[in-house]
């Protein structure tokens, strides 16, 4: 009976083609072109990048899970890991690992076009851990990037330097945390974001870090609060 069920979910893995799965999660198909089948594809994303994935059978079948190896590419980019969803899928439960490589600035605009903000930093992942649980949040890694400069698009005024930074991701009771600060002063938190276990995204910027960011008041902390729904509807 097991194996029986294994060779089914083996043959929906292997030939359902990644189209129609896009369309049953509710990618939109004018904006994210997509090929190949759910076990070995590719979509591109915008004009510039490609995320490619291949599913590992054996690592599948281990964990009784989809378990994907993806490759993301573009202008600065080059990021790769792993993703394993359960079988059968259950909503809210996903596990992202072995993350590393950089990004670049043009994959961030891509994210979110209307920021008002161009900086030519890179951003470099070094083993980030992400799991995602029913109503638990946690992560693991580090994420650090090159020195750079940081300009307003929608107002005239000089580009501000930003020196190397690093963020440090870890979890605590209440949901996933990660701190920012600057490379070569540690002590001193720059932004804090936290994706509570509600699903609830809380970023708070520091005088410190507000001083980075061209035109931004720096006498207090500014916290923005939004849900994660609203950058992943």
């Amino acid at each position: 009976m097991l194996l029986g069920i294994a060779a089914f979910l083996g043959s929906v893995i292997t030939y359902m083609p990644a189209r129609f799965a896009a369309e049953q999660i509710g990618l939109p198909s004018d904006k994210v072109q997509v090929s190949g089948t759910i076990w070995n594809g590719y979509s591109r994303l915008g004009d510039a990048h490609v995320l490619t994935w291949q599913t590992s059978g054996w690592e599948s079948l281990r964990r009784m899970a989809v378990v994907v190896n993806w490759h993301l590419t573009g202008p600065q980019t080059d990021l790769m890991g792993r993703v394993a969803v359960p079988l059968p899928p259950e909503p809210n439960r996903a596990e992202l690992d072995a993350v590393r490589g950089s990004i670049g600035w043009p994959l961030v605009e891509l994210a979110l076009p209307d920021l008002p903000i161009r900086c030519d930093a890179t951003a470099v992942f070094d083993g980030l851990q992400i799991k995602l649980i029913p109503g638990v949040r946690q992560g693991d890694g580090i994420i650090s990037t090159s020195p750079g400069r940081c300009e307003r698009l929608d107002a005239d005024m000089p580009a501000v330097p930003t020196p190397a930074l690093s963020a440090a991701i870890s979890f605590d009771s209440d949901g996933l945390v990660a701190v920012l600060v600057q490379t070569d002063l540690p002590q001193t938190a720059l932004a804090t974001l936290r994706l509570s276990n509600a699903d609830r995204i809380i970023v708070t910027i520091h005088p410190a870090g507000a001083a980075l960011v061209p035109g931004m008041p720096s006498s207090a902390d500014s916290e923005i609060e939004l849900p994660l729904a609203t950058l992943f509807p």
